[in-house]
């Protein structure tokens, strides 16, 4: 499950793509479901995705890269949501048991079907799984905490720095994790997590807080950071080798953007959004390697205007977006 942070973000913005080789901004669109209740939060490389359609009941959906979907069934209750897909086109989310009191976190192979992760306390919920099956996520109870699940080791709580909280949204293919925790004075920062050194906060500089959403297998991280400049939330951008790069804002009074996703070849999705007459305007926006942050043009993606919300990407810069429905979207 995202995190309420995400969801509000992913619902009220429109697309941002760092895509270094794609001059283009016209896409194929392929329809993937209507109206507020169908959500898409997860690409591969093969465009195949996973979201969530319904409220009263909500179903975990798998869609193939022309738009048949799915229904992944749930752990015995009535809601379920996909939320990360690998390239075995193994999903995770998270699923009622029956009664509907209770949330587990899930992972879901084309063989074997819906299989419970269990918790280590109360709820868990997974965020992401990488091509070698390793699941991250968080747990609910007395302790909300990020975990980290495999096949050989189960669920492993992964601490916190110093904090009430953890939430794990990223790993790689190392199995490196980044996500969020509260530090012992209650402020939020961003962690990058390895088996080796545990988990520290991501050096970010100055800074009142900040989130981590995804990491490459670069180790190359997204996410947000307060910028102590303006004090307001700017995309960042950051690797081991280089530190933190700030992917800016469109300008205007009061802006703020946020990163969400990235792929291999450090193509990014976010979004920058401007206050205007009182109010906030979401854009579009596109980052190219060593510049800064520029509103995109209108999509020219036939039959529907911009996409409300770019939640992942794939290395050929297919994206899932939600706006007049969900959408993947595939670059001319």
């Amino acid at each position: 499950m995202k995190t309420p942070f995400v969801r509000i973000f992913l619902f009220f913005v429109l697309v941002l793509c760092v895509c270094q080789n794609l001059p283009a901004q016209s896409y194929t669109a392929v329809f993937l479901g209507s109206g507020h209740q169908t959500y898409v939060w997860g690409v591969n490389d093969s465009g195949m995705s996973v979201g969530r359609k319904g409220i009263s009941y909500a179903a975990a959906l798998l869609w193939s890269p022309t738009g048949s979907v799915r229904d992944l069934g749930t752990l015995g209750g009535t809601h379920a949501e996909a939320i990360a897909i690998n390239n075995l086109g193994q999903v995770v989310g998270n699923s009622s048991l029956a009664g509907n009191s209770v949330y587990h976190a899930f992972l879901w192979t084309p063989n074997g079907g819906m299989q419970d992760l269990g918790s280590l306390d109360g709820n868990s919920f997974a965020s992401a799984i990488n091509n070698n099956s390793e699941v991250v996520g968080e747990f609910r109870g007395t302790v909300d905490h990020a975990f980290l699940w495999s096949q050989a080791g189960g669920m492993q709580d992964l601490g916190s720095l110093g904090g009430y909280f953890s939430r794990a949204t990223g790993i790689n293919v190392a199995g490196h994790v980044v996500g969020t925790s509260a530090l012992s004075d209650g402020s939020v920062r961003a962690f990058f997590w390895t088996a080796q050194d545990g988990m520290k906060e991501l050096e970010l500089g100055q800074t009142a807080g900040s989130q981590a959403f995804a990491i490459n297998d670069s180790d190359q991280v997204v996410g947000y950071f307060v910028n102590p400049q303006d004090n307001q939330n700017h995309a960042f951008i950051w690797s081991p080798t280089t530190g933190i790069h700030d992917l800016g804002t469109l300008p205007g009074t009061g802006s703020f953007s946020s990163a969400f996703a990235l792929n291999n070849s450090g193509d990014v999705v976010g979004i920058s959004c401007v206050l205007k007459f009182g109010n906030y305007r979401c854009s579009s926006v596109v980052w190219k390697h060593g510049g800064t942050s520029q509103k995109l043009g209108p999509l020219r993606v036939p039959k529907i205007g911009l996409p409300q919300g770019a939640p992942g990407l794939n290395p050929a810069c297919q994206i899932v977006a939600n706006g007049a429905g969900a959408w993947l979207l595939t670059p001319h």
